[in-house]
C-alpha cells in the first residue's frame, strides 16, 4: 500500500470514527461496474469519498450498503453538494465523485 493509499485510508476512518457503517453509501446509476461510493464528513463538514472499491482492496473488507447509516443515489448527492462542487471540482467535465477522490488523494494529511 503506497502512503498515498494509507493516508486516504487514513483520513477515511478518521471521518467515520473507524466505522464504515457509520457512511452514507452512494450509488452510481450510469456505471453499472461501479459499486458506489462510500461518504463520510471530517471535522470540518468537509467530504470524504471513498469508492466502495477501494476500501475493498485496501481492508478486504465487503460493504453491504443497506448496513451503511445511509444511502444516496449519485444525482441527490450533486443537488445537496451542488454549490461545493462548482468549487472544489477542477472541471465540470468527468464525474465529480471521481474528481473529488483523485482531490482527496493528493491532499490527505
Amino acid at each position: 500500500m503506497t502512503n498515498a493509499f494509507s493516508r486516504q485510508l487514513y483520513q477515511f476512518l478518521t471521518a467515520c470514527s473507524g466505522n464504515w457503517r457509520n457512511t452514507v453509501h452512494i450509488s452510481c446509476q450510469e456505471e453499472t461496474d461501479n459499486s458506489g461510493y462510500l461518504l463520510a464528513a471530517d471535522r470540518d463538514g468537509q467530504p470524504v469519498i471513498l469508492p466502495v472499491l477501494r476500501f475493498y482492496e485496501l481492508t478486504g473488507v465487503q460493504i453491504d450498503p443497506a448496513e451503511c447509516c445511509g444511502q444516496l443515489a449519485e444525482a441527490s448527492f450533486e443537488a445537496l453538494y451542488a454549490q461545493y462542487l462548482l468549487w472544489r471540482c477542477p472541471s465540470t467535465k468527468g464525474h465529480p465523485l471521481r474528481q473529488l477522490c483523485e482531490t482527496n488523494m493528493k491532499t490527505a494529511p
